[in-house]
């Protein structure tokens, strides 16, 4: 079977302020689409739930990786 070139990911990242800008706090692999299995699925929207309660500024962005 061929290996993907590419992995694709969904990064929650978070500004905990000052100079040091965005950090990724967590990332989960999905599909060329964006698309997760729905436990996956469950899993980054708890997660996300969670970091949004810590009252820091939080966003969600798509990245792809080349597949080592």
């Amino acid at each position: 079977m061929k290996k993907n070139k590419y992995k694709y990911l969904k990064v929650i990242q978070q500004h905990y302020g000052g100079c040091y800008g965005w950090e990724d706090a967590s990332h989960y692999e999905t599909d060329s689409t964006g698309h997760m299995g729905p436990e996956d699925r469950q899993l980054f929207q708890y997660d996300l739930a969670e970091y949004k309660l810590m009252g820091y500024p939080t966003r969600v962005i798509k990245r792809k990786e080349l597949n080592a």
